[in-house]
């Protein structure tokens, strides 16, 4: 009777223990997905950075003629003249509807500290979210072999 008894607490314990791996397992898979959410939304604002530090340093210092793009997508760009003093009045957008009028100097420090710090948060991010896929790749073997156990358990 006893062996029979230690045999189900036994059988017991294991389905609990697989039980507590698969609530982890799912909390790590939505934090895996928060994170790689989070890491896109970085990886955004950084290829954003990166245009308007590219084209401020390419627009020509005496101004001109061009086109200005209306969205993301390149829709729509309608005809612009660029002021011959443009490099000394740009507007900075320093965060939470806050802009800075800046030279051109300045606005390309600023941005470029902006984008450093984007940088140094996505390589967090990024090591992080490897940390996560790694024990969620444990869990997932850890749970396979534990299924498979109680399946081959069960079916004999």
């Amino acid at each position: 009777m006893s062996s029979g008894n230690d045999a189900k607490e036994v059988k017991e314990a294991g389905r609990i223990q697989l039980e507590e791996i698969l609530v982890r397992f799912n909390e790590l898979r939505e934090y895996a997905n928060i994170l790689a959410s989070t890491i896109n939304t970085y990886l955004t604002q950084q290829r954003e950075l990166q245009l308007a530090l590219e084209t401020l340093k390419n627009l020509p210092e005496d101004g001109g003629e061009g086109y200005i793009i209306l969205d993301r997508l390149s829709s729509a760009m309608i005809p612009a003249v660029i002021n011959k003093e443009w490099s000394k009045g740009i507007l900075v957008h320093l965060g939470l509807g806050y802009y800075l009028k800046a030279d051109k100097a300045k606005a390309l420090e600023i941005i470029s500290k902006r984008s450093s710090n984007i940088e140094r948060v996505l390589g967090e991010l990024q090591k992080r979210y490897s940390v996560v896929l790694e024990e969620l790749n444990r869990l997932q073997q850890l749970l396979s072999r534990g299924y498979g156990g109680s399946q081959s358990k069960g079916g004999g």
